[in-house]
């Protein structure tokens, strides 16, 4: 009778001992699954902080700028004496306030936030505005938009920065657009035109805040 006893103890034991089990396995597939659902979770929000941050520097730049525009303009125009004059036949450019309210409005687009109506506000300046004074400005940042928005245009936004570097290298953001460019390259795995980008910018402008990290990047590049 005992040794009958010993043995339903056992097994009901194994009986009870089994479903524990399963239990103990399902719980730690549901543990495994949220842990994986948070590190997805993460990364989404590391993403949009990315983002973010992109957006919120571009804001702050352009926000700055814009309150410099004005005294950059007047000094120019102190120095020369006169406001600047479109080259002969050139349309649509005769018109100073006319030039400057358009770029003011893709500006002020910008600084609002409204990413794609400034892009499209930029656009239409430099097409409206061949001989505009401030093209410069406007194709810096177009490509600036163009690189940072969600989904990056990165042809149009190296076209942009060329833009600034090629025709106009005594801006004041020729620098940046050179570097930015070999960044945009360098990121691409166009090593080489990279490499001739900060190089020229090194020497071009060796006083800038720019040259130190072309120096830096160009460390990086090499092997």
């Amino acid at each position: 009778v005992e040794e009958r006893s010993l043995a339903q103890a056992q097994s009901q034991m194994r009986n009870t001992s089994a479903p524990s089990a399963a239990v103990n396995e399902d719980g730690l597939m549901v543990l495994m699954q949220q842990q994986q659902q948070f590190e997805e979770q993460i990364q989404q929000l590391q993403g949009q902080l990315e983002e973010l941050r992109h957006e919120l520097s571009t804001l702050k730049e352009a926000e700055r700028e814009r309150y410099l525009d004005l005294d950059t303009r007047i000094n120019t125009l102190a120095e020369r004496g006169q406001t600047e004059q479109p080259e002969d036949g050139a349309e649509g450019d005769n018109d100073p306030e006319a030039d400057r309210a358009a770029y003011n409005a893709a500006k002020d687009k910008l600084v609002s936030g409204d990413f794609k109506g400034a892009i499209a506000g930029f656009e239409a300046y430099l097409g409206e505005f061949p001989q505009g004074m401030s093209r410069a400005n406007a194709h810096f940042w177009a490509g600036k938009l163009y690189s940072d928005q969600k989904e990056p245009d990165l042809k149009k936004a190296e076209g942009h920065f060329q833009a600034v570097a090629d025709d106009y290298p005594d801006h004041s953001k020729a620098p940046k657009s050179l570097y930015i460019l070999a960044v945009m390259q360098a990121k691409a795995g166009e090593v080489s035109p990279a490499k001739v980008n900060l190089h020229k910018l090194i020497k071009q402008y060796p006083d800038s805040s720019e040259a130190g990290q072309a120096k830096s990047l160009l460390d990086q590049l090499n092997p």
